[in-house]
């Protein structure tokens, strides 16, 4: 069974247990023949029945080829490295802990790999789902993003220059990791530390090697966003995560960290004519919360460490 393995489908969580289950629920129901996929868990140090949730799942879907292993390691690309390590395939698909998918999502990418065998990395469309309210209507479209939403529309294509595939539904053959590393461990979510840019800098290496970055339309799934997450708390730390991580990315890189500073200077410029369009429609909730993004990135840019 183990020689017929084409894809290995990678989730590396932290105390997401009960996202996990729902995660690993529609795993288990996929159209794919469970002889050509595996699934493994990277489970990084939680304290929240995670590994109860695996275990159940292994015994209950005996027929799909299911690994789950823990890193010790805090931090999710040393999470994702692991995976990168352990994966039985040599194509590895990365997807979040917390995630929809459609029966055939398996299937769109054992297709997608065969018919693209010369494709080294590609990124999926990710839509995005709230819980516990429909489309909050505070939450400017330009911000979306940073739920995860991630869509270039219906057609495949080579991403355009800085753009790049993300974490939640990403494609990379294991040759990649062998020709160029692995994802940079300073960088990317540590525990409650809400840290990034760790994609980013991963494909921005791999780009200047002459690999293309393909946009993968059919691949499809959709990020669930809980309440906790659309916290004033927690927003302000995930946007001054954002931030610090541009700062370690360009570390030693003065020229860039200047640009990178007047990028994120001019980007505050366009977000005040922004947010005055939003407070004109009668949008004062959206208004405020896209100045109050873009002052808390700035805010982690300055700061540039893991600790403030």
């Amino acid at each position: 069974m183990q020689s017929q393995i084409r894809i290995t489908i990678a989730i590396c969580t932290f105390n997401r247990a009960a996202y996990l289950k729902d995660t690993l629920d529609d795993l288990g129901l996929q159209t794919a023949s469970p002889n050509h996929f595996e699934l493994l868990v990277v489970n990084n140090n939680s304290k929240d029945g995670t590994e109860t949730v695996c275990e159940i799942f292994r015994k209950t879907n005996p027929e799909v080829e299911f690994r789950w292993v823990k890193e010790e390691s805090q931090g999710l690309s040393y999470a994702r490295n692991r995976a990168a390590k352990e994966a039985g395939s040599p194509v590895l698909l990365y997807i979040d802990d917390d995630v929809k998918l459609p029966e055939n999502f398996v299937q769109t990418a054992l297709d997608y790999i065969d018919s693209r065998q010369s494709t080294l990395c590609a990124g999926g469309r990710i839509f995005v789902s709230f819980d516990d309210e429909e489309n909050p209507d505070w939450i400017p479209k330009e911000l979306m993003p940073m739920f995860g939403l991630h869509d270039l529309g219906d057609e495949n294509r080579i991403y355009p220059p800085f753009n790049f595939p993300r974490g939640g539904n990403m494609m990379i053959r294991k040759t990649v990791f062998d020709a160029f590393g692995y994802f940079d461990t300073t960088l990317g979510r540590t525990g409650k530390e809400l840290l990034g840019s760790e994609e980013k800098a991963f494909f921005e290496r791999i780009r200047k090697n002459g690999v293309e970055m393909h946009y993968w339309a059919d691949l499809k799934l959709t990020h669930r966003i809980g309440y906790k997450r659309l916290e004033k708390e927690y927003l302000e730390k995930q946007s001054v995560g954002i931030g610090k991580s541009e700062r370690l990315r360009l570390e030693g890189q003065s020229a860039e960290l200047i640009k990178k500073l007047a990028s994120e200077l001019l980007k505050l410029s366009w977000s005040l004519i922004l947010s005055a369009g939003y407070y004109l429609s009668g949008n004062s909730k959206a208004a405020l919360f896209i100045l109050q993004f873009r002052v808390w990135v700035l805010r982690g840019f300055f700061a540039g460490n893991r600790s403030e």
